[in-house]
């Protein structure tokens, strides 16, 4: 079994996805909701629409979105997986999968 070394990471990722018409207030927040809830997301943020395409049920959406795992590896491939193993989204592209810069507890 590999070992792997984790961290909090910052990612970058275009995604595509299903957001369910009925649960959002608009599709960006419907975007972030759905990414949000991919297990080990802790922030979720859209930077961009893409593409979108209506169905009776559901839009499909293709996103770009910044994200921070606190405890995950800050690998690209590692990062897609988590996301592709998400509730809705189809297909990840990483662009950026970096380890986060520690907070300093005296800088305020």
């Amino acid at each position: 079994m590999a070992v792997h070394a984790t961290t909090a990471v910052e990612s970058t990722a275009e995604v595509d996805l299903w957001v369910p018409r009925d649960t959002m207030a608009d599709l960006e927040s419907g975007v972030r909701t759905v990414v949000a809830d991919v297990d080990g997301v802790e922030t979720a943020e859209v930077t961009g629409v893409t593409d979108v395409t209506p169905r009776a049920t559901d839009i499909r959406v293709t996103a770009t979105v910044w994200l921070v795992f606190p405890d995950h590896a800050p690998e690209a491939d590692a990062v897609r997986q988590t996301l592709e193993d998400g509730f809705g989204i189809m297909e990840a592209t990483v662009l950026v999968a970096d380890a986060a810069d520690p907070v300093d507890a005296n800088e305020s």
